[in-house]
């Protein structure tokens, strides 16, 4: 296994342990142990707690800012950044929802650790303001696409699949530029 395999696969063991046993659970060695490999190893990659759930963090966000970049611009007709953040906010993995649970139980329990997640907010407000014509309707658009990630991240209430791709579809033409 290459090391940014073993470091995937690691942070991956983290977020399942938060998920099935809760954020007090979550410790490294409960982490070596699941992920099958030495105390040492895993201090290798992560050496504390904090920096463990830190790159869980940074890794769910890197991936989802490349893989909206990457929708925005894939197709014949390449969509605006705004429809492209939307359109992955309702396309989000079972596995990225998992892991999301377990980064946001394990951060709670040092705040500081959720820091990246409001500067990439912070971030992706100011893009769908300066790139749409009408900044209500893109934060709309935006807070309205946020609260379906956190109602499937808990469970409350999670929508149909028709009634879903609707609401998808509504918001989609708010962004329009």
């Amino acid at each position: 296994m290459n090391r940014n395999s073993r470091r995937d696969a690691i942070l991956k063991v983290a977020c399942r342990l938060v998920r099935t046993m809760g954020a007090s659970h979550l410790t490294l060695d409960a982490v070596a142990r699941e992920a099958g490999i030495s105390k040492g190893g895993l201090l290798y990659h992560y050496p504390t707690k904090d920096a463990l759930i830190q790159a869980a963090l940074n890794d769910f966000l890197d991936r989802f800012d490349s893989e909206t970049d990457a929708e925005a611009s894939s197709g014949e007709a390449p969509m605006g950044w705004a429809q492209a953040y939307l359109i992955q906010t309702f396309e989000i993995s079972k596995e990225d929802l998992e892991m999301s649970f377990g980064i946001l139980a394990a951060a709670a329990s040092n705040p500081d650790l959720l820091e990246p997640m409001r500067q990439r907010y912070l971030k992706w407000q100011s893009r769908m303001t300066t790139e749409c014509s009408d900044q209500v309707e893109a934060t709309v658009a935006r807070l309205a696409a946020d609260g379906l990630f956190f109602c499937e991240l808990f469970g409350f209430a999670p929508l149909e699949d028709q009634l879903r791709a609707d609401v998808l579809s509504n918001l989609l033409t708010r962004v329009d530029k």
